[in-house]
């Protein structure tokens, strides 16, 4: 939790559009045999959503909801499958990204058709073990906190652009916890390993390759106007 956390290719130490990059040696990471470069693109954003379930109290058998399934949502999901949750309740408005989270075994509540913290709590008999809010979406934080059964946890991925609010009486009265994650620390061999056995897939997250030169039409600009889109692939060359 340095206050001048920061990334590799993000801002500072190399641009992460770029051909080339240099980094300490403890930095890089071997691919296993059967992962491939495309493959391994996704570790970091895997390692995002993996951080985020270890550092929750999910359990072998519990059951969890997932607020949001864009990219992140998507990676939270499969590493709740990873970590063992017998039940994993996906929360999504869009249908392409509906269809995403029910290949990964996510059972779908769409906000647009039915209330999801009633629906949810109804399924569960009283709530989740452990909610997880990865929408960024002000009026979506209560809802994920009212999922979470008495003495469950709430986990925020998101990055806030605006204040959101909440009820603190949920979590005082009925004793529950809410922390936030940051990015990932050491977790990325992990990630590594389970894409090994064929988590994370490039197959179900990639949805589109392009050229680096074409990053700013099909790449940044796709991304905001096609919402079927889930990872977009850059190639340098």
């Amino acid at each position: 939790l340095d206050p001048n956390l920061n990334f590799i290719g993000l801002a500072g130490g190399g641009g992460g559009f770029s051909e080339y990059v240099v980094v300490n040696e403890d930095q890089a990471h071997k691919l296993p045999e059967n992962v491939d470069f495309e493959q391994g693109a996704l570790t970091e954003p895997a390692a995002v959503g993996l951080y985020a379930v270890r550092q929750s109290r999910i359990k072998a058998g519990d059951t969890a909801a997932v607020f949001g399934c864009g990219p992140i949502g998507l990676l939270v999901i499969d590493a709740l499958r990873a970590a063992g949750a017998s039940r994993i309740y996906a929360v999504e408005l869009s249908p392409e990204r509906q269809a995403k989270a029910k290949e990964l075994g996510a059972i779908i509540v769409d906000p647009a058709k039915e209330d999801a913290v009633e629906s949810i709590r109804k399924q569960t008999n009283g709530g989740v073990n452990v909610s997880f809010e990865v929408t960024g979406v002000p009026v979506v934080l209560q809802q994920a906190l009212d999922v979470a059964e008495k003495g469950g946890e709430l986990i925020v991925v998101s990055i806030w652009e605006k204040p959101a609010t909440i009820h603190p009486n949920e979590i005082v009265i009925q004793e529950k916890t809410m922390s936030g994650v940051i990015a990932y620390r050491d977790v990325f061999p992990k990630v590594l390993e389970l894409m090994g056995q064929g988590y994370f897939s490039k197959d179900l997250l990639v949805t589109k390759r392009i050229k680096l030169d074409d990053i700013v039409e099909e790449g940044f600009e796709a991304l905001v106007k096609e919402k079927s889109q889930v990872k977009i692939l850059v190639s340098p060359k």
